[in-house]
C-alpha cells in the first residue's frame, strides 16, 4: 500500500484551531504542540487523524460537525488560497485535483458526474480504518466548503457514502 501523509500545516491548523475557539485547557488536552509541527514537512496519515479525533472530542457533544467547520474554517484563512481561488469557476476547480497533491496523499480522486452547475467527486481512500475514513471525509467537507467562501459564490456541498467501504463522493452544487 502507497504511504499515506498529510503535509505539517494542517496539524498546525487544527492545534491553532482548538487553542483559539476552544481555548489553552482544550489545547492542553490535545496532546500535541503547534511546535511540533513544520508546514511543509510530511506526517502521518494516521497521526493526523487521531488528532482529528482528538480535537471533535474536546469540542464536545454539542459540535458534531466541528471537523468540517474547523476545516472550512481553517482552509478560508490560508493566505495562498485566497489569492488562488477568487472569482474562479467553480467547474474548473471542483474538477481538478492536481493542487491537493503536495499537500496530501490519503486517496484517490475523481470525477464521476460533471455539469454546468454541478460537480460530483468520488474520493477513495487508501485506508481500511473506518473512523480515520470517516474523519478525513468530514475534514475534506470542510476543505470543499471553503474554496466556495474563498471564491465569492454561492452553493453547497453534500457528501454521500459510497457503496463500498472507503468510498465517499461530494456533491458539489453552485448558483
Amino acid at each position: 500500500m502507497e504511504e499515506m501523509w498529510v503535509r505539517g500545516i494542517f496539524f498546525y491548523q487544527v492545534l491553532e484551531y482548538v487553542r483559539k475557539n476552544k481555548g489553552q485547557d482544550a489545547y492542553e488536552l490535545m496532546g500535541s504542540k503547534t511546535e511540533d509541527y513544520r508546514a511543509d514537512k510530511k506526517y502521518g496519515f494516521g497521526d493526523f487523524c487521531d488528532l482529528l479525533a482528538r480535537a471533535d472530542m474536546v469540542a464536545g457533544n454539542s459540535d458534531n460537525s466541528f471537523v468540517s467547520k474547523m476545516s472550512m474554517e481553517t482552509m478560508m484563512k490560508e493566505a495562498s488560497w485566497k489569492v488562488l481561488f477568487r472569482r474562479m469557476d467553480p467547474r474548473t476547480v471542483f474538477t481538478s485535483t492536481q493542487r491537493q497533491e503536495g499537500r496530501h496523499q490519503v486517496a484517490e480522486f475523481s470525477t464521476a458526474e460533471e455539469s454546468d452547475k454541478r460537480v460530483k467527486l468520488e474520493m477513495k481512500m487508501r485506508t481500511k480504518n473506518a473512523a480515520h475514513q470517516i474523519l478525513w471525509a468530514d475534514f475534506y467537507k470542510g476543505r470543499l466548503e471553503g474554496i466556495f467562501n474563498l471564491m465569492g459564490r454561492k452553493g453547497s456541498v453534500t457528501m454521500q457514502r459510497g457503496p463500498e467501504n472507503g468510498i465517499f463522493f461530494y456533491v458539489i452544487d453552485w448558483e
